[in-house]
């Protein structure tokens, strides 16, 4: 009994300080955008859909109208978390403080980025403001061919983005679920699996029955904790994707390229001399032939992490973008409501055609974490192979 008081008190104080972690974040970003934004109230389906998909240092949530600007335009209340930023400035030293108080620090967001008050990017320049430009002009003239770059301190950032704060989240959700589930065990030793147990148990044996002890043999306990931490976090981050919280975590290249690099790094860990040799002297085909397959092999060995990465983030991606792009033909048919009947005409077909895709994304976000945790498996396995050279030089 007191072990179980103890986890609750755990569980309820994880989600009170995260509870109280959101909240801060939310209510310091409402203060900062609030009555800030008038913008034309004219919606661009195209940068709608990218900043969805794009990485950024603010976690945007919800915009919503609440009046109209002095210039007639809409003003919008935007429900976001400002992130912290941290900054190496070779002039002030390490500075660390939220988004929404770039300014005060002096820097400036524009797109996502930070950069130094007056020199964010103009539709002319790349790094300065209308300044700088015109100092870069004048230079031009005066020495001809001679490019001039504006100079200042050295930024390095470390900051946090959207995508890296969701995957703290995942590992949080996750954390907590296996906590519930290892517990579940330690009560029901004996009796059959409740709650969270009875789900998550049957998914656990899966991936350990039919993909680790499957493809990796002897070495399959081994690997089966890394497994399973493939899976899980996978399947969590494409269903968080699924959420109007802006969250494409599976479709970032930085996350996908970097779980397929640790998947290429157990690949190296694991091979065997037999692994190398029918890499670099493929053995049973003529000393020509072998030449041809060292090169095919070698590329082999590329392309298999390579594809892991690509098929995850190309799958997660155009599920994304094939649902924001149908809810967006209601307002490119509608002209942004000057042609209200041809919006509402579209919206029935749009939205049935959205849900259709999101139930389908809902089998994709399974399928790609399944699939890359058995390609792993089969990757790994193949490194840790032995081959009958004899025999197969015999055939």
């Amino acid at each position: 009994m007191g072990h179980k008081n103890t986890f609750k008190n755990m569980f309820k104080a994880a989600l009170t300080a995260a509870a109280f972690f959101l909240l801060l974040f939310a209510n310091t970003g409402l203060r900062a955008n609030h009555a800030e934004h008038c913008e034309n109230p004219d919606v661009k389906p195209s940068n709608e859909v990218m900043h969805h998909i794009t990485d950024n240092h603010n976690w945007h949530i919800a915009s919503f109208p609440v009046g109209k600007c002095e210039s007639g335009e809409t003003e919008y209340f935007h429900l976001e978390i400002p992130l912290p930023w941290l900054i190496y400035n070779s002039e002030k030293g390490i500075q660390f403080f939220m988004s929404s108080a770039a300014h005060e620090n002096g820097y400036e967001i524009a797109e996502g980025e930070l950069y130094l008050l007056g020199q964010a990017p103009e539709e002319e320049a790349n790094h300065g403001g209308p300044e700088v430009l015109e100092a870069i002009e004048e230079a031009a003239e005066e020495h001809a061919g001679v490019e001039v770059e504006p100079h200042g301190p050295t930024i390095l950032d470390f900051s946090l983005t959207r995508t890296s704060f969701q995957m703290i989240l995942i590992g949080l959700v996750l954390l907590l679920i296996f906590m519930a589930v290892a517990k579940g065990y330690k009560k029901n030793e004996d009796h059959a699996p409740k709650g969270i147990q009875s789900f998550m148990e049957p998914i656990v044996m899966f991936v350990r029955d039919d993909i680790a002890r499957v493809y990796l043999g002897k070495k399959a306990d081994k690997y089966t904790p890394y497994l399973l931490t493939l899976f899980f976090f996978i399947w969590f981050s494409n269903l968080l994707g699924l959420t109007p919280f802006n969250s494409n975590i599976a479709g970032s290249t930085s996350v996908t390229i970097a779980l397929a690099l640790i998947t290429f790094i157990l690949i190296l860990a694991n091979s065997t001399k037999d692994f190398w040799l029918h890499i670099f002297w493929f053995p049973g085909v003529p000393v020509p032939i072998k030449f041809l397959m060292m090169i095919v092999e070698m590329i082999g060995l590329i392309v298999k992490p390579t594809a892991l990465a690509i098929r995850l983030f190309a799958n997660i991606t155009a599920g994304h973008f094939m649902v924001l792009s149908l809810i967006s033909l209601i307002f490119i048919l509608g002209k942004n409501g000057a042609v209200p009947a041809a919006g509402w005409g579209t919206a029935p077909v749009a939205v049935a055609f959205t849900t259709a895709i999101f139930a389908l994304e809902m089998i994709v976000a399974i399928i790609q974490a399944y699939v890359f945790a058995l390609l792993t498996a089969v990757f790994i396995g193949q490194a840790m192979e032995t081959h009958d050279h004899d025999h197969d030089d015999h055939h």
